[in-house]
């Protein structure tokens, strides 16, 4: 029925959507009424079947025939029209957090309006995005898709992006509603985080898109927050959206974030996205035919849903495609371009070795310079790096990679490739490494056990005995291979491997979920306390003909997905010395690696460590020519402390979009001045980040509890007294700048107004824009406060030499933060120190004020 709904729904949009005489005749179809009394009269005409059938949505907005209402369709987002249904290509614009990497407030609005028309192109009406959830900790997976870790960045890059959209006549959707920050066992764990924590650092870029963005609606997370989940919350949904923020817009589920009936609609909840579980009609008539839910309410949630329709004229458009706009867009082109030209950051460039001066041979090494395009053309989810993985991804029209922009930014170089190592390289293995069960037949013997959820002891009796024939395996909750088994379960695989040539071996494990690999009866690899990723390898001695044991034990204690895979090699098998002679060969290399869209992606969080191998080749490639320049894709940061000292040059390109290449090699060549600046911190290690064991370290209580509480990012760890390796807000240019001449002056001493002036010059011999940092420091407060905060910025054009007076206001706002005990924002009166810099770390000018 789905897809006969859908079929119908598609032809209503490709044909100008017939409509009775009598429909025209209601008043909702006045075009000079408001949309309050458009709704409201629709509403009236409505059944109460047809109010409910509203209430549910996969990628269409429901009609009504019987009126003439079209169905309005949806598009996931945020890094363009992601390819779903029947969409088909679109332009693949850098991640969200390259744009947020841009610190440009004019490019996130006209970057809305190239949005609004690649949608309006595809007679697209709504779009799920930005998603604006806090950069929390490097391992999320989805942070591409998100602004950072400043919440500030976040609502000022969130709201002109999204009145551009909607300016456009396409209703922007703010998500996910919230701490939704992590992949980790997304469906299923709670955060635990505090009321001021709620208010300073993850509510603020939702509130500045509804309060000052006008955002239309808000899509609510998959999690629990404190013990209820995002989508049946009320006190989120009603309390803090409709009472606190005004919110007048529809309030939906994620896809499948639903898990009840009255309970959600009572909470708040309008709309249920992709499921049909719940707010339907065999749920919801029985509700009101008892009186337990009043048909007031139902009209309610499709109030909140339609009247937005009407304000953004969906109505009323003759047409749901705009044939007028192409497609094929080269202004969508030229702004994925700009884009990724300001969200590709510099964090180091010793020896002043970039931009490359007319080198006569580059070697072009790594992953991800040429990753791989299949037959059609159709680029390869599993091999791009152009974006992240899950349901943000775009089928580009095509995409300029690494290698083929530094080929056309320097067209008289001999170009040398060596790919080095692959990112698929695990991915092969697990698949296709050899074992034998110990009678000789292919595979491993393997028993699947339930465990008690009491005591965590299996049962004595395996649940399932079979042959597998390798270890590679994904299971979400439920799942009909392991549903025998519970929520709670372990499973051993028992076999052999046998060596073929003289070398060592090296096996590989990467499991969600805790597990111990036993070879020849010693315990190699123990992560049995393990609750997230932890993947792991390790070298065994061998020699040809030798016969190794192998045994793994994993065990799930609630963890969803279930992951488990394994798989080894022979320790010579990754070769670089192609790699090596190239190197040697070049003037310079440049080497692209990182991760992609298999590593991460939606569903499931990443490592912080840099695929296999990459480590080893960048050292490798460090020593064979002084001149490397490292490029990073991903989305955020990754370790690079094992050889960032050895390397003079390092480029993070975040993941830049289908013009990625092109904005790379005119980087390097100096045609485009870098100008991005970190969104985010990065740290040595792992352990330094503010959120390690507060992050995915659920165990059995499916609860992480947010325990850095307001320390998030840049404020963690100047609390903790720890030295990123890079910090929030840094990035480099090709040229130079000063700051002098700050003053600061009280506009409004009752309202705390603040006016904060300097003088920024550019001092270098090239063009280029500045980033201008504003943050703010309570030296004296009754409550523990961050030694600083983001509360304005502004990025500066200037040519070389030329001098510019920066203004920057700062409202209440800025000096305030949340009483739990009162329940309100509090301003204490006293002096304010104003702290002017080029990144958090680097403060050039200093002030005080008292209000």
């Amino acid at each position: 029925m789905r897809i006969l709904y859908k079929i119908a729904a598609i032809a209503c949009l490709l044909i100008n959507i017939g409509v009775s005489s009598n429909a025209q005749e209601y008043p909702f179809r006045n075009k000079n009424l408001s949309s309050e009394a458009r709704v409201n009269d629709l509403i009236a005409h409505m059944t109460l079947d047809e109010k409910i059938d509203m209430l549910e949505s996969d990628f269409f907005y429901r009609g009504c025939e019987r009126l003439g209402l079209p169905p309005f369709e949806t598009a996931d987002g945020p890094l363009g029209i992601a390819s779903w249904g029947l969409k088909g290509r679109a332009t693949a614009f850098p991640s969200q957090l390259s744009l947020a990497a841009s610190w440009n407030r004019s490019l996130a609005q006209h970057l809305g309006g190239v949005y609004a028309q690649e949608c309006r192109a595809r007679g697209i009406h709504v779009f799920y995005g930005p998603g604006v959830n806090i950069y929390r900790s490097s391992k999320d997976s989805r942070n591409f898709e998100y602004m950072g870790e400043d919440p500030y960045l976040a609502a000022e890059m969130a709201v002109p992006f999204i009145q551009s959209i909607q300016a456009g006549g396409v209703m922007a959707t703010i998500k996910h509603f919230v701490a939704n920050d992590q992949e980790f066992d997304r469906y299923k764990v709670s955060s635990e985080v505090s009321e001021r924590a709620l208010h300073e650092i993850y509510y603020p870029p939702f509130k500045a898109a509804i309060q000052r963005g006008g955002v239309h609606a808000v899509m609510m997370g998959y999690n629990l927050v404190n013990g209820v989940y995002c989508a049946q919350n009320k006190y989120l949904m009603t309390d803090i959206l409709r009472n606190a923020w005004g919110f007048r817009g529809n309030i939906m589920s994620d896809w499948g974030a639903t898990h009840s009936t009255l309970a959600s609609i009572e909470a708040g909840l309008d709309m249920e996205l992709g499921t049909f579980d719940y707010l339907n009609r065999e749920k919801l008539l029985p509700l009101i035919e008892s009186g337990k839910l009043k048909e007031s309410q139902i009209d309610d949630r499709v109030r909140h849903i339609l009247e937005p329709c009407f304000a953004l004229g969906f109505f009323d458009r003759p047409t749901a495609k705009e044939l007028s706009i192409p497609t094929y867009n080269e202004a969508a082109n030229r702004m994925a371009y700009d884009e990724a030209c300001e969200g590709i950051i510099l964090l180091k460039n010793e020896r002043h070795i970039l931009p490359l001066r007319s080198p006569k041979t580059i070697a072009v090494i790594g992953p991800n310079a040429n990753p791989n395009i299949v037959d059609d053309n159709t680029f390869d989810v599993k091999g791009c790096s152009f974006g992240g993985g899950g349901s943000s991804k775009v089928n580009p029209w095509y995409v300029v990679n690494d290698m083929e922009g530094i080929r056309r930014a320097f067209p008289e170089a001999r170009i040398l490739y060596s790919e080095g190592v692959s990112n698929a390289y695990k991915r092969k293995l697990f698949k296709q490494s050899a074992f034998r069960t110990k009678d000789g037949k292919r595979g491993l013997y393997a028993r699947y056990y339930a465990l008690d959820t009491q005591e965590n002891r299996m049962s004595n009796e395996p649940k399932i005995s079979r042959i597998d024939p390798n270890v590679n395996f994904r299971w979400e909750e439920g799942a009909s291979a392991i549903q025998s088994l519970g929520l709670d379960y372990q499973i051993e695989w028992e076999g052999t491997m046998a060596s073929e040539k003289n070398d060592s071996i090296l096996f590989f494990v990467d499991a969600q979920g805790g597990y111990r690999l036993i070879v020849d009866d010693k315990v190699v690899i123990d992560e049995r306390m393990s609750q997230s990723f932890a993947n792991r390898y390790v070298k065994i001695a061998s020699q040809k003909g030798r016969k190794h044991a192998v045994r793994l034990e994993y065990w799930n204690r609630r963890c969803n997905p279930g992951e488990i895979r394994m798989g080894w090699d022979y320790a010579s098998a990754v070769d670089y010395s192609e790699a090596v002679r190239l190197a040697k060969q070049a003037d310079c290399v440049v080497f692209c690696g990182g991760l992609d869209a298999s590593l991460e992606f939606e569903g499931t969080d990443r490592l912080f460590e840099l695929p296999y191998g990459q480590d080893e080749l960048i050292m490798a490639l460090a020593q064979a020519n002084p001149n490397i320049i490292v490029a990073l894709h991903g989305g955020g940061a990754m370790r690079m402390s094992t050889w960032i000292d050895r390397v003079p040059a390092v480029l993070h390109l975040l993941y830049p979009g289908q013009e990625g290449g092109t904005a790379l090699g005119h980087i390097l060549s100096g045609k485009v001045n870098p100008s991005a600046k970190l969104p985010f911190t990065i740290e040595r290690e792992w352990k330094d980040s503010p959120a390690y064991g507060n992050y995915d370290e659920t165990r059995k209580e499916r609860k992480v509890h947010y325990r850095e509480g307001i320390y998030v990012g840049y404020r963690g760890y100047e609390h903790k007294g720890i030295k990123p390796l890079f910090p929030f807000g840094h990035g480099l240019s090709y040229t130079s700048f000063t700051y002098e001449n700050l003053t600061v002056s009280v506009v409004d001493r009752k309202k705390a107004v603040v006016k904060v002036a300097l003088d920024v010059t550019n001092t270098g011999q090239k063009e280029g824009a500045e980033v201008v940092e504003l943050y703010v420091h309570d030296p004296v407060s009754k409550v523990d406060r961050p030694y600083k905060e983001l509360k304005n910025f502004e990025k500066v054009w200037l040519k070389a030499g030329e001098t510019k007076r920066v203004e920057m206001t700062l409202q209440a706002d800025a000096f305030s933060y949340y009483d739990e005990h009162r329940h309100r924002w509090v301003l204490e009166r006293g002096d304010f120190d104003i702290l002017v810099g080029a990144s958090s770390a680097d403060i050039r000018q200093k002030a005080r004020v008292r209000l």
